[in-house]
């Protein structure tokens, strides 16, 4: 006779061990419909709140508000450069992604190696026929000027301008929330360096000997732990730390000669920038101090420190540096 049951025959009844198996299964099942919907839902609030916190990153210039004087970044009242240009096709809306005037593009998408991360380019009073410098700007932990374009960036671009150079503004692909440059350094160098020497050559023509790095503050410590030792051929202009920049202590650099005596570089920072601050307890004095002394050490001549009497961390003057600084190597 035939083990098998008769399909056309009622199932046996569920007693005994069968049915405390069903009644488990049952349960666990009840169960898991029930969280499906939370888990979706968790899911999707974090998809929701990352482009949110995207949407948020970059902030429009407020309704009705004057673009800051850029007399207040260091430049002299008198000095043409120090009346801020608009970035908008029309009166400030308040909308971040609001038009922009010709040669300024703000909040760029770029892609590379898994990494995602966006970039600000400001190109306009460029004269395309004579050679094009550019100037990399790295922001500080949290970007915080990175989301204000229309301010100290907007001043920055226009002393760049004066000079024949580009200015662009990376924000870090790093997802964490602190923005920083220099946690997540080995994943981070390498978007960081295709975005300027593939993509942006790509799109603009940059003479590849006229290229400046700027960092602040965790941007500082970003070019001298990494740009600066791993990435030198690229430092073409120079680079320039702004309260903060130590002291490598796993990289070396083995720079040749004419590197180690032609690269310029450049430490800037408050003489009061040293920790005490609650606001800002990174000792930046100290780093810069630590990080000159180290580059010295192993051969570049062109090391300069200087350490900035009755300022901070917040108050360099970041605009009238960059601009001296360029004047003093102008060509």
């Amino acid at each position: 006779m035939s083990s098998r049951r008769d399909p056309s025959a009622p199932p046996p009844p569920r007693t005994g061990v069968h049915s405390l198996v069903w009644a488990i299964g049952a349960f666990g099942l009840l169960i898991v419909l029930a969280l499906v919907p939370s888990l979706v839902g968790d899911a999707r609030f974090e998809v929701e709140d990352a482009a949110h916190q995207e949407d948020q990153m970059l902030q429009g210039m407020p309704a009705g508000e004057d673009y800051p004087d850029c007399s207040e970044y260091g430049l002299a009242e008198d000095d043409p450069r120090s009346e801020p240009k608009p970035l908008y096709v029309s009166a400030p809306s308040g909308s971040p992604h609001a038009p922009t005037v010709d040669g300024v593009n703000l909040d760029q998408h770029f892609s590379s190696g898994g990494m995602s991360g966006r970039y600000h380019v400001f190109a306009r009073d460029i004269d395309y026929s004579k050679p094009v410098g550019l100037v990399v700007r790295l922001h500080g932990d949290g970007a915080e000027e990175y989301a204000k374009p229309w301010g100290m960036l907007n001043c920055m671009a226009q002393v760049a301008a004066s000079y024949n150079a580009i200015l662009v503004v990376p924000l870090t692909p790093d997802p964490a929330k602190d923005l920083t440059w220099w946690k997540e350094m080995d994943e981070n160098q390498p978007w960081l360096m295709d975005l300027v020497q593939r993509q942006l050559p790509g799109t603009y023509p940059i003479d590849p000997s006229r290229v400046w790095w700027m960092g602040y503050s965790g941007g500082a410590e970003m070019l001298s732990y990494g740009v600066v030792p791993d990435h030198l051929d690229a430092v073409t202009g120079g680079a320039i730390m702004v309260g903060g920049g130590g002291a490598p202590r796993y990289a070396s650099v083995k720079p040749s000669a004419e590197q180690a005596q032609d690269t310029r570089l450049y430490w800037l920072v408050g003489a009061q920038d040293d920790g005490t601050d609650p606001r800002e307890p990174f000792d930046a004095r100290t780093a810069a101090v630590e990080g000159s002394a180290w580059y010295e050490r192993v051969g570049f001549a062109g090391v300069r420190l200087n350490i900035l009497n009755g300022r901070d961390h917040l108050n360099v003057p970041q605009v009238s540096l960059l601009d001296q600084i360029l004047s003093a190597h102008a060509r």
